[in-house]
């Protein structure tokens, strides 16, 4: 009797937890997504900025642009990129002029668009402007980065760093499933815990009765 009284109690909590859970996960997935897209986000900025004052100093030092261009497009091709993640620089007529995938120079950026969530640019005006500007590049095929874009000052070109957006997802479900490994476990033990304190109470309080 105690021991089916314990699989009862056992049972409810157990239902009432997965519930929770159910209704919890979801939105903490997206609170995940969105802390991981910052991250990503943050750290394209970082190297944008980094690469675009490397560029900058050597132009403003006399450097011919040519030479200075060359240099960028060895040190991309010798930097472990990916498809996932990669620099490059645009020039504001709609053309890639340094890429880590050679065949992807003089690629035409005519109908991208940039979205920081605030405002909607074309990628060639959010390169043009002469300002940061980082959100979900889409291009026309509909494939989205993250992307952010830091212009050089002396020059019609700005430095774009991205990063894929589906990234993100795989990243937030990573850390949702290590949450899980941890908690999961914790949970059973305190519902298995919960339901002998609470069934011994009932039958302490049946026998007072």
């Amino acid at each position: 009797m105690k021991q089916q009284s314990f699989l009862k109690v056992f049972a409810t909590l157990f239902v009432i937890t997965t519930v929770v859970l159910v209704i919890v996960t979801p939105l903490l997935e997206h609170q995940l997504h969105n802390a991981m897209f910052q991250l990503n986000l943050d750290k394209n900025r970082e190297q944008a900025e980094r690469l675009a004052t490397l560029v900058s100093i050597e132009l403003e030092r006399g450097e011919d642009s040519a030479k200075v261009l060359a240099d960028v497009q060895n040190m991309l091709e010798n930097t472990l990129q990916t498809s996932e993640h990669f620099a490059c620089i645009i020039e504001h007529e709609n053309k890639v002029i340094a890429h880590p995938k050679p065949s992807n120079i003089n690629k035409d950026t005519t109908g991208w668009t940039m979205d920081n969530g605030v405002e909607i640019k074309t990628f060639t005006q959010s390169a043009g402007e002469g300002i940061p500007f980082g959100g979900v590049q889409t291009r026309t095929d509909g494939s989205q980065d993250i992307n952010y874009q830091i212009p050089i000052s002396t020059k019609p070109w700005a430095v774009s760093v991205h990063t894929k957006l589906d990234i993100v997802d795989q990243q937030a479900r990573k850390v949702l499933l290590q949450i899980g490994f941890i908690v999961l476990p914790g949970l059973l033990l305190i519902i298995v815990i919960s339901a002998l304190l609470i069934t011994r109470q009932k039958h302490q309080t049946i026998e007072h009765n």
